[in-house]
């Protein structure tokens, strides 16, 4: 179900016009959330990374946190079951192919029964082809539908749970949907955000978790050969938590005992910090 203008709407009765500006000029910010517990999780965090994509539309979302939450509260009661939350901000005001002067959105949250498919056999990733697209042109924090670098990367996928992409400088960034995590001599190590990278909430977690178990965290620059190096690679994203790669493009195969031990104790972690489920 979805709610839309003040109204709650089934899925089927909502529609989009041929006309309507997103579709035909871009400009969609979204969100993408879920519960645990039928409890919002990190909805603060998503909140303000919602604020910050649309302020770089130049849109002030006028609502405030504690009504977004309730209303999202309002929704989990109806479907009575943990859920995963799309927000999506559809631009408003003088667009077409001459010019895109956003003046007001229409905020639209979409709810479902949250539906977590089991893992693949092996969990496979890959390298894309595909560079991110440089921060000078598009922000990396910038959540927007029709990214052309992520989509192009997609389409290389294939079996692949994800494909991992690399920045304008050749550097690792992230998948197309996920953080990156290597692990070597048990050090655990990530791009940076000065890589070009989204900043993932579940990401977060897991770097607060990992110093927390007193495991050494390194946020740095990582270059592609680190990938081949490692001893272990995990990918993060909201979905799913942590999630265990066993196979780097046919060619490199992991251990993937750190990642199984911190997918045992994330839910158990993120439960217990405060600001998750503000």
């Amino acid at each position: 179900m979805l709610i839309w203008k003040g109204r709650w709407l089934e899925k089927h009765e909502a529609y989009i016009s041929l006309e309507e500006p997103c579709l035909l000029y871009g400009g969609l910010v979204y969100e993408t959330l879920r519960t645990y517990n039928r409890k919002l999780f990190a909805g603060k965090y998503h909140f303000d990374r919602l604020k910050a994509s649309a302020s770089c539309l130049h849109i002030k979302i006028d609502m405030n946190y504690e009504n977004f939450r309730k209303i999202i509260s309002e929704g989990v009661e109806k479907i009575n079951c943990d859920v995963s939350v799309r927000i999506m901000l559809l631009p408003r005001g003088n667009i077409s192919a001459f010019g895109f002067e956003i003046k007001s959105y229409e905020l639209i949250i979409f709810l479902e029964k949250l539906n977590i498919s089991k893992f693949p056999e092996k969990v496979k990733v890959s390298l894309s082809k595909v560079r991110k697209i440089d921060d000078l042109a598009t922000p990396a924090y910038l959540k927007i539908v029709g990214r052309t670098d992520i989509l192009l990367a997609k389409m290389e996928k294939g079996d692949a749970y994800d494909i991992i992409m690399l920045g304008s400088k050749g550097q690792v960034c992230e998948g197309t949907f996920s953080n990156v995590f290597l692990v070597k001599n048990n050090t655990v190590v990530t791009p940076s955000l000065d890589s070009g990278i989204l900043p993932g909430i579940t990401r977060k977690n897991v770097i607060d978790l990992c110093k927390s178990l007193g495991i050494t965290v390194e946020e740095r620059w990582v270059e592609p050969i680190e990938l081949c190096d490692a001893d272990e690679l995990f990918l993060t994203h909201t979905s799913r938590g942590i999630v265990p790669v066993d196979e780097l493009s046919s060619c490199k195969t992991y251990s993937k005992s750190v990642g199984r031990f911190l997918a045992s104790k994330f839910e158990e972690y993120i439960g217990s910090i405060e600001e998750n489920w503000l």
